[in-house]
């Protein structure tokens, strides 16, 4: 890594850039319409707001960290990866439905990877306007106060189940895991954005989150969050490769993963 490369500084400045861009989305939320929508496949919507706010974000990284590359959901720049050892991952509106049907939780993400490690994530969730950060060795936050996941038991837990545009695929298996998890633990509950889950579990709210199908702009930033608060992330089989694709992710408070590591197999 770059010996002069100040993350917290880089952290403080992608901090603001997320509360600029929120505070953009949620005057656009005031007067916006369904009719500002459209479809990139089934049930997978976008709006100019999206756009917008992608273009803002992307334009103020390429100011703090001029060499890193661009993962991003919309597309509105290059993905260009290749020979940069810094890439920036962002998601401008992780919730996009519950945008557009103005329900929470919506957010505005921000990760900064080093090579294949994640080392700064600003998660900023709009509806209560909570701003979750972390950069490696520095603990996980929202916005002044430290947070750390929870140390409940499975019978103690709150789920989060996550549903992916991916329906066909993974039916069966929301089908089963809600089969043997309902009654079992606390609740089960389904919010609608992974990092904002991710977010809650590195604060204690949830205990576990589950999903499949997603991209790595939808846990990038939620990932780090989730481990600089004592969590866990991994794929199906207790592994680290496929959850950064977002292929298959299990998150936890750690005292629980094994027991869903568990589960998931005998599903699988």
């Amino acid at each position: 890594m770059k010996e002069n490369l100040n993350i917290a500084k880089i952290t403080d400045e992608v901090k603001v850039l997320a509360k600029n861009v929120g505070r953009y989305i949620l005057e656009q939320r005031q007067s916006f319409s369904e009719e500002n929508v459209e479809s990139k496949s089934a049930h997978n919507y976008v709006s100019y707001v999206d756009k917008q706010s992608e273009q803002m974000i992307v334009a103020r990284l390429r100011e703090i960290l001029p060499e890193a590359g661009f993962i991003t959901e919309e597309n509105m720049v290059e993905q260009d990866i290749t020979g940069h050892e810094f890439c920036w991952v962002v998601d401008p509106l992780d919730g996009t439905t519950n945008f557009i049907k103005d329900v929470p939780l919506y957010c505005v993400c921000i990760a900064l990877k080093h090579k294949e490690e994640i080392i700064v994530g600003v998660v900023y969730e709009l509806t209560r306007k909570e701003l979750f950060w972390a950069y490696k060795g520095g603990g996980a936050w929202i916005n002044d106060k430290q947070i750390h996941v929870s140390a409940n038991v499975l019978d103690n837990s709150l789920v989060a189940l996550g549903y992916p545009y991916s329906a066909k695929e993974f039916t069966l298996f929301a089908q089963h895991i809600t089969d043997i998890l309902y009654g079992n633990v606390a609740s089960i509950r389904s919010l609608g954005s992974a990092e904002g889950e991710l977010c809650y579990v590195a604060a204690g709210r949830l205990d576990v989150y589950v999903e499949s199908f997603l991209k790595p702009w939808d846990v990038a930033a939620g990932a780090i969050i989730l481990k600089e608060a004592g969590g866990k992330i991994s794929d199906y089989n207790n592994e680290n490769r496929l959850w950064q694709s977002g292929r298959e992710v299990l998150a936890t408070n750690g005292v629980v993963h094994n027991d869903l590591i568990e589960i998931i197999k005998a599903i699988k």
